[in-house]
């Protein structure tokens, strides 16, 4: 009857620890999910990818900062005029990212700079002179902007009577369109579309020499305890990566390499062989025959090239050497020079 009533209680003391550290795993996974912090945000390539890509530069950047306060962020897509609505209102507690301005840092809070961009004014120069487009924006005449966005303080007061587009790609389609003559952007911004949506036209657009505003861009807020409570996290957090200097974090760069100039090597008339050789002059010089569709990468384009002549006969320009690295071909990856009149641009 003793070993019973012994097993008995045994029993119930171990079903009254595992009940114990039941509670703790559910008030610890509790605790856990209440962590998760929801931000409102939408598409703004590279800085806010769609959301079945890998986070952008600055939805990256947000994400590291909250992990470091233990908070895992939930994006949630909105358009940004809907988003500063919802914050506004206190539908919403978190947005990001937006300029600060003083009109909206009456309505939200706004946290500390996150990261900074520069926004410039750009112009299609198949229809405007440089000169005729630095006098359309002084005069604000045919102005274009994206709704919901500011491009900072200077810029703003030029395109508050501006066409309204509801994407990038709607103004920058006016802009090669002849609809609207100016359009100020964020430089990574256009460049990021210009890359994806229209590379061929690429070149048409060109920013206004000396019109460019660098503004910092921040987190806002719902005005309340709870709004006010996740910003000091988050500013508490960028006071000490900024103690600590671990600033590069903070840098979002988007700056794309110059373009480079792949070319196929041709034969020409006359010229049925394609030679390559180590030097352009000199003793020594080794020579190579190349495969006709070779590719190449020009690394220096020859004098004649690049210089303007006097004179139209071109048989100098054609034979001038310029220097390349070889792409493909048993001769891959050695650097030679070839005669222009072998070069095909790709």
């Amino acid at each position: 009857m003793k070993i019973l009533f012994k097993n008995t209680r045994l029993f119930h003391l171990k079903t009254l620890l595992s009940l114990k550290l039941l509670f703790i795993f559910l008030l610890a996974t509790k605790v856990y999910a209440q962590q998760d912090i929801t931000i409102l945000t939408d598409v703004w390539p590279p800085y806010i990818n769609v959301q079945e890509e890998k986070p952008g530069t600055a939805a990256k950047l947000i994400e590291v900062l909250l992990d470091y306060e233990e908070m895992k962020t939930q994006w949630h897509y909105l358009p940004y005029e809907l988003s500063y609505y919802q914050v506004k209102k206190q539908k919403a507690l978190l947005s990001y990212p937006y300029f600060k301005t003083p009109q909206r840092a009456n309505e939200v809070l706004f946290s500390d700079p996150v990261f900074s961009v520069t926004s410039k004014v750009y112009y299609n120069r198949q229809f405007l002179t440089a000169v005729a487009a630095t006098n359309a924006y002084k005069n604000k005449q045919r102005v274009g902007k994206v709704a919901g966005y500011s491009y900072g303080s200077s810029i703003d007061e030029s395109v508050q009577q501006a066409t309204t587009f509801s994407t990038e790609k709607q103004a920058l389609t006016a802009l090669f369109n002849n609809d609207i003559s100016i359009l100020p952007m964020t430089e990574g911004v256009m460049e990021h579309k210009l890359t994806t949506l229209f590379p061929l036209r690429k070149q048409l657009i060109v920013s206004i020499n000396n019109v460019m505003d660098t503004s910092s861009l921040h987190v806002i807020a719902s005005k309340n305890e709870q709004g006010k409570a996740a910003i000091d996290k988050l500013n508490k957090t960028l006071s000490y990566l900024k103690a600590e200097g671990m600033t590069s974090l903070q840098m979002t760069s988007t700056v794309a390499p110059d373009p480079i100039d792949v070319a196929k090597l041709i034969t020409s008339e006359g010229y049925p062989l394609i030679i390559g050789q180590t030097k352009v002059n000199g003793d020594n010089i080794e020579y190579y025959a190349l495969p006709q569709g070779s590719q190449a990468l020009i690394i220096e384009w020859s004098r004649k090239i690049i210089q303007p002549s006097t004179t139209d006969r071109i048989y100098k320009n054609m034979m001038d050497l310029s220097k390349v690295v070889l792409l493909n071909g048993p001769h891959v990856g050695k650097e030679l020079y070839i005669r222009n009149m072998h070069i095909e641009l790709l």
